[in-house]
């Protein structure tokens, strides 16, 4: 049952998606040991930066962030409560890499806590960032468009029909512009 609900909510449409955050986490974790460790790093802290442990931390918060149902949306279709799931399943992430970093790590050790705090402030800034900046990028009018100033309406709906229905509203008054 486990590998089925992962598959259901990773479809093929997101994994452009998956990839791209498992870039971010990858990324998040090794800023956060640069930031921590700014004057350089022990020897003994090395371990935490190869590619097994790297790719460890990449595995366990993609699992989580997909079980937080971060890829049952589209980034285009982003709003405020999805940035409040992508705090809390930031948050997941981390604290799960933390309990199984502290429970099965045999390295003596152990990640500071400062490299955990600053990684969950970079991943979060990274997720919330990139799903702002696609939704940001998707609704600004193409160069040289002109912004039709018509009548404010509102739209009551939810999720995609809203979506369509606006997106519908603006291709209309642009093509009269």
């Amino acid at each position: 049952i486990w590998g089925t609900r992962v598959r259901a909510r990773v479809n093929r449409h997101s994994l452009w998606q998956l990839g791209a955050d498992a870039t971010l986490v990858a990324v998040a974790w090794v800023l956060a040991w640069l930031i921590r460790f700014d004057q350089g790093r022990p020897v003994y802290y090395d371990r935490y930066l190869d590619w097994d442990i790297v790719l460890l931390v990449v595995a366990l918060q993609l699992a989580v962030f997909a079980f937080s149902g971060f890829y049952n949306r589209w980034w285009r279709y982003v709003s405020t409560r999805d940035m409040w799931s992508a705090l809390l399943g930031v948050l997941l992430a981390v604290l799960t890499t933390f309990v199984v970093f502290t429970l099965f790590e045999p390295h003596p050790a152990r990640v500071p806590t400062g490299v955990w705090l600053v990684d969950l402030l970079v991943l979060l800034a990274f997720v919330a960032g990139s799903r702002l900046a696609a939704r940001t990028l998707l609704e600004r009018p193409r160069p040289g468009q002109v912004i039709a100033r018509g009548k404010e309406a509102l739209v009551v709906g939810a999720g995609d029909a809203a979506q369509l229905v606006i997106k519908e509203m603006l291709q209309i008054g642009r093509a009269h512009v």
